[in-house]
């Protein structure tokens, strides 16, 4: 028996079964041991028998031992295949595919499960009725997890005080009632879920209403403040937030005031009813006095107050912001911010000074303040982090704890150069044929990334180190890598990019024993101003290698060059190249040529110095050049003595260009002598 597992579009998991019996024919199935759907998928069971066994033999679907008769939902179609359509729960069982062929039969089956979420609860009750909670017990009939054990529940309640409903998950799976806190005074319903698989169940219906009992209050008013006036200086005006329904736990809510000057130890206190904000009359003008608020209701009062807040007479927040509120300087790590005075009709009292406070936009609740004198209307930030969003705002102080008014500006510094990359490893594979890097981004970017400069250079012998290549890599890809590289040490630097430019350069290297057929070594000399000279070696013959060339002024693209070199060759001669540029030239090795030809990477980059290929020549040719250059210049000193010789002895008169007359000389041969010493 072979199995092979598939995907079908509409859920359905096929597993192949292939049965051979002994007298040859073949039977497929693609019942898997188990399987499940979820209600209202279409099944598709399969059973076939091979073309050459098919006549006179037959297929049988049963379910649960039972034979199952076609009807609109469940039937079996003309290739012998079940289909269920719109999957319900009672269609889980165990389904089985008997073939019958010439008196034989063969069979397989599978055990269907098609589940849901689960269905609501039968009985949700509530007991152990507290003053400020409740249990609340559920029960689930059997069935009604859907085929999909239940693992956890979901008790949901509301009140009347708040129709948001809330929520308490119950995650042991064998709970059945759970404790759920409430608070005083309020009318609660309640309704139960379960969770499995397939996702949350229906809920149940809501429970009858529980209305626990009335308390005095537990919490206090939140937002108290106190503002003087300069209009009013014999008055305080106090606000504070009122207690929500579901904390004034009885009814008759209402708040007491207590006030003090601040120099003074006793409090008066003033029943100010429900309200959530009250003047104190008839106050010492240019006073502090301390505040608090407590809560009551018909049970008593609250057990807790408000903090004690202060608040000067005669005095009142200035009623408008700084005027012109704006930046005048931002760099990476400094924003200067500048201001004009609050105008003198909306201070009520004394200006005290200059609130100024600053947080970064992504944690708002992290602010810094700073205060400032009247006389201050600019201010620096330093030590900021480059590339982030600011907010600052500004208001004016006084000493009364009311209403601010405030200017906002948001802005963000500028960038910088990111720090180094993280983590820059380079290495290459078992088989020594590719080599790579990669690397993660800088732990501060400074600005946006835009790319990373990746400045690979390579050595043979651990000496010289020639560039192998300069490669710019998007900003969000944080690898590179060479296939069917060249045997040698690589070393990555690697840079980070954004819009103030490079970052510091990581460094890593690799050693790679090298693809056999690429080529590496390369040495390239340039022998005159229109052609270069190669010289490389491979450890194996290619099919042929390509030769790449791209001038060195600028980064331009690779370009292939007109010729090639068969395998076995280790050196060509490179004609034609324009003697006003320096080229970058490299080999490459082509193994398979063809329609898709695969390369190995390039060997190292040769640089070619034609505007200056003299100091590339052979040691003899310069010894030749440096030879006849001094014989050259040993002629034109011999020149130059001979002219300044003739010039010096002076110009020849008439009398000497006259012709003499001829004389005529008599030659006598001498006498000969005898050779030898005379005695």
């Amino acid at each position: 028996m072979k199995n092979r597992f598939q995907s079908h579009s509409l859920g359905l998991l096929l597993c192949c079964c292939i049965i051979s019996a002994v007298q040859g024919f073949t039977f497929t199935t693609t019942l898997a041991p188990s399987m499940i759907f979820r209600t209202g998928a279409r099944i598709e069971l399969n059973c076939s028998i091979s073309e050459r066994t098919r006549n006179g033999s037959h297929i049988l679907w049963t379910k649960d031992n039972a034979r199952i008769l076609n009807s609109d939902r469940i039937y079996v179609d003309g290739n012998k295949s079940l289909i269920i359509a719109n999957a319900l729960l009672p269609d889980t069982g165990r389904y089985k595919c008997q073939a019958l062929v010439d008196g034989q039969t063969i069979s397989t089956s599978t055990q269907l499960v098609v589940n849901d979420i689960p269905g609501a609860p039968r009985h949700v009750v509530l007991f152990n009725k507290q003053a400020e909670s409740v249990s609340v017990f559920w029960k689930f009939t059997d069935g009604q997890d859907h085929n999909s054990p239940i693992f956890s529940y979901r008790i949901e309640y509301r009140s009347n005080h708040n129709q948001t409903i809330r929520v308490q998950n119950v995650t042991h799976p064998n709970a059945n009632n759970a404790s759920v806190p409430l608070s005083p005074w309020g009318s609660y319903v309640f309704r139960v879920a379960g969770i499995n698989a397939v996702g949350i169940g229906e809920r149940s219906a809501w429970t009858n209403a529980y209305v626990t009992e009335p308390a005095v209050p537990y919490f206090a008013p939140k937002g108290l403040k106190v503002e003087g006036s300069g209009r009013n200086p014999n008055r305080l005006f106090v606000s504070w937030v009122a207690l929500p329904g579901e904390e004034q736990n009885a009814p008759g809510i209402g708040y007491l005031l207590f006030y003090k000057r601040a120099d003074s130890q006793f409090y008066v206190g003033r029943n100010v009813s429900n309200v959530n904000s009250y003047f104190i009359t008839g106050l010492d003008r240019e006073r502090e006095y301390d505040v608090y608020v407590l809560p009551y209701n018909q049970r008593g009062n609250g057990l807790k107050s408000t903090p004690v807040v202060r608040g000067f007479t005669s005095e009142a927040p200035p009623r408008s912001p700084p005027v012109n509120f704006r930046t005048i300087s931002v760099t990476a790590n400094t924003i200067a911010v500048r201001w004009e005075p609050i105008p003198q009709v909306f201070i009520e009292g004394t200006l005290r000074g200059y609130t100024l406070r600053i947080w970064d936009a992504n944690t708002p609740n992290a602010s810094s303040k700073v205060d400032v004198g009247t006389n201050t209307l600019v201010y620096t930030f330093y030590n900021l982090r480059p590339y982030t969003t600011y907010v600052i705002e500004a208001y004016g102080n006084s000493r009364s704890s009311g209403v601010t008014y405030s200017a906002r500006i948001i802005v963000r510094t500028r960038s910088t150069r990111p720090d180094p990359v993280m983590r820059l490893a380079a290495g290459a594979t078992a088989a020594g044929s590719v080599v790579a890097a990669n690397w993660l981004p800088p732990a501060n970017a400074n600005g946006v990334i835009v790319g990373y400069r990746v400045n690979v250079t390579y050595t043979l012998n651990g000496r010289q180190h020639d560039l192998y290549g300069l490669y710019m890599i998007p900003g969000n890809e944080h690898h590179v890598n060479f296939n069917h590289a060249p045997r040698g040490t690589y070393i990555f630097a690697v840079a980070a990019e954004n819009g103030a430019g490079f970052g510091p350069v990581t460094t890593a290297q690799a050693y790679a024993s090298g693809d056999e057929y690429a080529p590496y070594g390369l040495v390239v000399r340039s022998m005159s101003r229109q052609s270069a000279r190669l010289d490389w070696l491979a450890m194996k013959n290619p099919a042929r290698f390509e030769v790449q060339v791209r001038m060195a002024a600028n980064f331009s693209i690779w370009t292939k060059y007109a010729i090639t070199a068969p395998g076995t060759a280790r050196t060509i001669m490179v004609e034609g190249l324009d003697g006003e540029n320096n080229y970058y030239i490299r080999v490459v090795s082509v193994i398979n040529p063809g329609r898709y030809s695969t390369e190995s990477s390039p060997s190292n980059q040769g640089y070619a110095d034609m505007s200056n290929y003299e100091g590339n020549l052979p040691a003899f040719n310069q010894a030749w050049f440096v030879i006849l250059f001094a014989i050259a210049v040993c002629l034109t000193l011999i020149l130059i003595y001979v002219i300044y010789r003739q010039f010096r002895n002076g110009p020849v008169s008439k009398e000497e260009h006259q012709a003499s007359a001829p004389v005529v000389h008599t030659h006598r041969p001498p006498a000969l002598e005898p050779i030898g010493q005379k005695v």
